[in-house]
């Protein structure tokens, strides 16, 4: 079945079960809504409904199941509903309030413009007259009056926590207003518009250097149309406050909904629509599983594959289009299996209701928010497909074209990509400290938050802030890998009901270093509880988290020590199961061992799905040592002292050779304020992996640390002899012999 076959019959099944959402306004004939009707989010869930139901309109002959009747009625409904509650219209939504004149305003409007596009054959004046209304208003303000929190017209700043960092908005707001100049070329404000949308668009995907870049984009050199820059130098970016991969994408999918939207209508597109989209790109799709899944390095604060990994079809396709990358268009149609599988685990056609059952049960508002972003998606692969000017089928293998590093020294993350691993590291990620080692072609072989991190969870009621805070780190990369090392103070901000409150509990140093030998990565950590007897109930070194859920059918194959086991989804009860063995291999393509501070690795499996704050994943917690329920940490206790090995790509049986030949892997007598272990990895080299847990210089004597042989610093190339210097916090690697 070809791509937009498989789109519109995914869609034909989910209209039926969208129809539970679906309300007829009273005393207003011929108006209705998909979700809850509300403003902000509420208007867009609409919007995308109804961008969806024309897709399946108006190209879904030969459908089966398809009632292409009911879907055009549908969505003409919901358009005419949108366009009357706006602030221009009169009609206020389901909560009493009409929309509009916002920053996030022109998002749903961009996103159900490919559907609007389709549905003009059926329009009537009063619609034509009722579009024109609302964007050209939308413009208006846009151009005139634009407020973002305390920040008026446009904004940009790398971090988030500042206010300022605008690149998604800047995107879409300078999109819209670019249409709007294009769909009403005679309207007075047309070229205000369009001098506007250049400023948003030039401060959309953009950087540091662009404050003095003399490149004339559109008339004007780049630096005086310059605000600020959103993204870092090498195109991290702070969104929400953390190495937002999701929000990547997005300001590439509404580049490429515009790209697209022009182009079918064969109007003329801005010049600075494209600017830095490819060197976005270039990074992105290093942070793409092969199999169609973001690969969240820095984490997600929201539910799991869901909202931004749908916009990964629009973006791919603007790639593929523009920029002619052979291997998008495959990422779209693996994406397409992967919603496939999960709508098939459903038994009404809605995309989530396996897997969101609960949320569905409790929060309409979001829940039918997250389906319409599928649906919208799966419309946009149906109408943008016909239009995509796509290379021919390249014979170089994905991973070949993604292969090496990526580094952000002043975002403090880094990744290392082959064919046999993808290895990454971001200490300011959601939640903070998260890493990754796992086959680059599986995207649900790890959830996100402080994966390979380590984890201390102290008592304290849920009051949704963040008990963790940065104190330091350090990234540094090297031919074939990186070293990330850092400092977290943990516990911070607590409070028990009713009456203590608490903050600054424990400092947990973390090591966290990708070998060049293109399967494992060295933890190192260690954690103090600080000068107050402390309650705690859950402590991980390590803190591999392996999603068990209907992707994978629920259940995984675990090697051990003493023999195999399968874990089934849901356990019978919350457990800390010991596996009696120091290494384990986990569906036979990642193994994690134990290099000192532990008796046995062990799992924390927990009845109820736990993965991101909406409880979104099953997911299974292994720990290098591991522990949960409640207990009291004395004065300056230590909770971890503890290393660790973590590969991908590797046997059950390669995982055992690799735990035999690290048996004795710490270096002792070091220095108290050292860790180091010297491993043997699976290219048959050894390496030494030092870190300092302390905020001064220490040096150390390298016939110590280094056994005595010839070695290599492998961060800054040079010989290892004599006395070595570790600077305060950081981790250094050693290559030990030839």
């Amino acid at each position: 079945m070809n791509r937009v076959a498989r789109s519109l019959e995914l869609l034909s099944r989910w209209s039926a079960a969208a129809e539970t959402w679906w309300c007829e306004v009273p005393g207003h004939a011929g108006l209705g809504f998909y979700g809850t009707g509300y403003n902000h989010w509420g208007v867009q869930t609409n919007q995308k409904y109804l961008g969806a139901m024309a897709a399946l309109a108006v190209l879904g002959e030969g459908v089966p199941g398809c009632d292409r009747e009911r879907a055009r009625d549908r969505a003409l409904a919901a358009l005419r509903y949108s366009l009357a509650t706006h602030l221009s219209g009169g009609l206020p939504s389901a909560d009493g309030s009409p929309w509009g004149h916002t920053w996030i305003s022109a998002l749903g409007i961009e996103r159900m413009l490919y559907g609007v596009r389709l549905l003009e054959p059926f329009f009537r004046d009063e619609d034509r007259a009722a579009l024109r209304r609302v964007l050209c208003s939308e413009a208006d303000w846009l151009a005139r009056e634009h407020v973002r929190g305390s920040k008026k017209g446009v904004t940009g700043g790398l971090w988030g926590h500042e206010g300022s960092n605008a690149p998604e908005s800047n995107l879409w707001n300078g999109a819209l207003l670019w249409r709007t100049a294009e769909l009403y070329p005679e309207s007075p404000g047309a070229d205000h518009w369009r001098e506007m949308a250049h400023r948003f668009l030039i401060n959309a995907v953009n950087v540091p250097a662009d404050e003095g870049c003399a490149t004339v984009v559109a008339g004007k050199p780049v630096r005086e149309r310059f605000v600020g820059p959103n993204f870092f130098p090498n195109y991290a970016l702070d969104h929400h406050g953390y190495m937002n991969v999701g929000y990547m994408v997005i300001c590439a999918s509404n580049a490429g909904i515009l790209h697209f939207d022009l182009k079918q209508r064969k109007l003329a597109r801005p010049e600075s629509l494209d600017w830095h989209q490819q060197d976005l790109w270039q990074v992105l799709r290093k942070m793409l599983f092969a199999d169609g899944r973001l690969a969240r390095i820095g984490g997600d604060s929201r539910v799991r594959y869901t909202y931004c990994q749908e916009y990964l079809a629009p973006a791919a396709f603007y790639a593929a289009d523009r920029w002619k990358d052979a291997h998008a268009i495959g990422l779209v149609d693996r994406y397409l299996d992967l919603v496939a599988q999960e709508a098939a685990a459903g038994t009404d056609g809605s995309f989530y209701g396996a897997r969101l059952h609960e949320m569905a049960a409790t929060n309409p508002y979001y829940y039918s928010r997250l389906e319409s972003d599928r649906a919208c998606a799966l419309g946009m692969i149906a109408a943008y497909t016909p239009d995509v000017q796509a290379p021919e089928a390249s014979s170089v293998p994905f991973e070949t074209t993604v292969a090496g590093g990526w580094i952000e020294p002043m975002h403090a993350a880094a990744l290392h990509r082959s064919p046999t691993r993808l290895a990454a590291f971001s200490w300011r990620s959601y939640g903070l400290g998260q890493g990754m080692c796992q086959p680059p072609g599986d995207g649900h072989l790890a959830d996100w938050q402080q994966n390979l991190g380590g984890k201390i969870e102290f008592v304290s009621d849920e009051t949704g802030k963040a008990r963790r805070r940065l104190l330091g780190a350090h990234v540094a990369s090297f031919e074939g890998g990186f070293a990330a090392s850092g400092a977290i103070m943990e516990g911070v901000d607590l409070l028990i009901a009713e009456g203590w409150r608490g903050t600054d509990s424990a400092v947990h140093r973390l090591a966290f270093v990708a070998l060049p030998d293109d399967h494992t990565v060295v933890g190192i950590e260690y954690a103090v509880n600080g000068q107050r007897r402390a309650w705690l109930k859950e402590l991980h070194g390590m803190h591999w988290l392996l999603p068990n859920d209907l992707f994978n059918g629920g259940r995984r194959e675990l090697a051990t020590e003493i023999g195999s086991a399968e874990f089934e989804t849901p356990p019978p009860a919350e457990a800390v199961v010991a596996l009696g063995s120091r290494w384990a291999c986990l569906d036979g393509q990642v193994g994690v061992l134990g290099l000192y501070g532990g008796q046995t690795l062990a799992v924390h499996r927990t009845t109820q799905r736990r993965g991101g704050r909406y409880r979104s994943l099953h997911v299974e917690a292994f720990g290098w040592p591991a522990r949960a329920g409640l207990w009291a940490a004395q004065p300056g206790e230590v909770l971890l002292d503890c290393a660790w090995m973590a590969a991908a790509s590797v046997t059950a049986e390669q995982t055992r050779t690799l735990a035999q030949a690290n048996a004795h892997a710490r270096v002792a007598d070091l220095p108290e304020t050292l860790r180091a272990v010297r491993v043997r990895a699976l290219d048959g080299k050894t390496y030494v992996v030092a870190f300092n847990l302390t905020d001064a210089d220490v040096p150390c004597e390298a016939a110590k640390l280094l056994g005595g042989t010839a070695a290599r610093n492998l961060i800054s190339g040079t010989p290892a002899s004599g006395t070595i210097l570790l600077p305060a916090g950081a981790a250094l690697v050693f290559q030990v012999g030839s």
